[in-house]
């Protein structure tokens, strides 16, 4: 019997859900990456873009066309009149078959920059899908410091609530008995009702993060969350330090910064149309069919084309000026993409500079409170002050500590905005970072 009582003393310790797996928060943002439609929508693009590159890197190469024919055919022509002494037509087989190859020699570069419009683009969705990544990674750490914080917070009130519930418990005996005042019960009760405030607060908050967690990261944590530690050497130590390192290497910079490079590549492929095409060809061409119409046939060429097209409704110079409008949007969206990041950076550590002296305050009045408990529990063995006073008291150091758990979750928070405002989040979390990508690379 009591070796049935230990194993199940040992099964119900290692089920414990204190005991179980902290999913922490590198695990998190993983899911968040592995299952967001977000990053998969980023991979399309990117694979489709370079597909495109491909397509356009082809323009270099030959195109051969291969064509076979093979039927009936009926003729009156010139040939059939003159050598037909009926009516001048005829009828015959056909058998036909030709085979030819045109290479580009010269088209004013256009393909050159068709080529290179493309790789930029490829290497824009290289980077767009690394920003894609980041954006998720940094919702999954916010969603996961907010989740925390709800969760953390309810507990704190889930364990306050039951001394609040002992100090009701002892001052309503106290009232029955005669040794208190109605009164002091009424002003417990209003502690009570606005804790029962503040625990449905909480859980509301504590549902809102759920909500986003299962956006970001498709699933609920199973088991309970881990306080992430804060990776200090990724923060730099000011703004401007933080505005020059998002200029140098932010993916979404550096995707904007392709693409506007793409764009100045399309102009000069469309000013390649004023110029001639100029191609060679090879082709064999044999024909069979009867005499009557024109006998066997065979036509064997090696030839040099010229071809300059113009447009006489203004077409080829609309398109070139579309192309330099949408050059000059591109550069403008990276210039305001630019101020965005410097302005969200500088948010943030604006933020962080206002948390960290908010710790500071909150502790020292943290400290207070515990040290006027301390007091008023010595006072209270000494009957000097009633149960309510105490009560109060505890009250008011418990409402100190949550505030200063809330300021701790907003202190992380904001660090981890100045890592994801870096562009930089990956790599903080070791999860990889970003790669150097050149404006030519598909």
């Amino acid at each position: 019997m009591r070796l049935k009582l230990l194993l199940f003393a040992s099964v119900a310790w290692i089920m414990s859900p204190s005991l179980s797996h902290a999913q922490t928060l590198s695990e998190t943002v993983q899911k968040a990456l592995s299952s967001h439609p977000k990053n998969e929508e980023a991979q399309a693009s990117l694979d489709a873009a370079r597909e495109d590159a491909e397509e356009q890197f082809s323009g270099y190469f030959p195109k051969v066309s291969v064509g076979t024919t093979g039927g009936r055919i009926y003729g009156d022509n010139a040939t059939s009149r003159g050598l037909s002494t009926t009516r001048g037509e005829a009828y015959s087989y056909l058998w036909e078959g030709n085979i030819s190859a045109r290479q580009m020699l010269f088209d004013g570069f256009e393909t050159d920059n068709k080529v290179r419009a493309a790789n930029a683009r490829a290497g824009s969705a290289k980077m767009s899908a690394a920003d894609a990544r980041e954006q998720l990674a940094a919702r999954a750490a916010q969603a996961y410091i907010e989740l925390l914080r709800a969760r953390t917070g309810l507990a704190m009130l889930k364990t306050h609530e039951k001394k609040v519930d002992n100090y009701l418990a002892r001052i309503k005996s106290m009232v029955d008995q005669g040794a208190a005042d109605e009164a002091d019960h009424q002003m417990a009760r209003d502690i009570r009702v606005i804790l029962d405030g503040l625990i449905t607060d909480y859980k509301g908050q504590m549902r809102a993060a759920e909500g986003n967690m299962l956006e970001i990261a498709g699933t609920l944590p199973e088991g309970p969350l881990k306080k992430p530690a804060v990776p200090m050497q990724a923060i730099p130590a000011n703004s401007d330090e933080a505005v020059r390192q998002i200029l140098a290497n932010h993916p979404a910079l550096r995707a904007a910064a392709l693409s506007a490079k793409s764009s100045t590549y399309d102009i000069q492929a469309q000013n390649a149309q004023l110029y001639p095409d100029v191609s060679g060809e090879l082709s064999y061409l044999k024909s069979d069919k009867r005499d009557l119409i024109g006998g066997e046939m065979e036509d064997a060429r090696a030839v040099v084309k010229l071809n300059w097209a113009f447009d006489t409704g203004g077409a080829t110079m609309a398109r070139i000026a579309r192309s330099r409008d949408e050059e000059r949007a591109a550069q403008a969206r990276q210039k305001e993409l630019e101020r965005t990041l410097m302005r969200d950076v500088r948010l943030a550590y604006a933020e962080y500079d206002t948390a960290r002296e908010q710790i500071i305050h909150q502790e020292k009045r943290r400290k207070l409170n515990k040290t006027l408990m301390d007091t008023y529990g010595s006072k209270f063995e000494g009957a000097q002050i009633s149960l309510l006073q105490l009560m109060q008291a505890d009250n008011q150091l418990f409402i100190t500590e949550l505030e200063k758990m809330n300021g701790e979750h907003r202190l992380l928070a904001a660090q981890f905005a100045i890592i994801a405002g870096m562009g930089r989040m990956q790599e903080a979390l070791g999860l990889g970072g970003l790669q150097k990508v050149s404006a030519h690379e598909p």
